[in-house]
């Protein structure tokens, strides 16, 4: 259980820097970057939030 934690936390940050990598080098003003970053860290936010309750609550 322990090694599948850190899987999951290696993955979910490595996502996250890619995504931030990728929004950082698109054309795009600095309120619509803004606003893009803010959404996606939000919807991350929740999914990870979504996945901690589920296993929690599998135990």
């Amino acid at each position: 259980m322990k090694n599948s934690g850190i899987c999951f936390v290696s993955l979910l940050g490595g996502m996250l820097v890619g995504a931030a990598v990728s929004m950082l080098l698109t054309p795009q003003s600095g309120p619509e970057l803004r606003k893009a970053i803010k959404n996606f860290v939000d919807k991350e936010v929740d999914k990870a939030r979504t996945k901690y309750n589920e296993v929690i609550n599998e135990d």
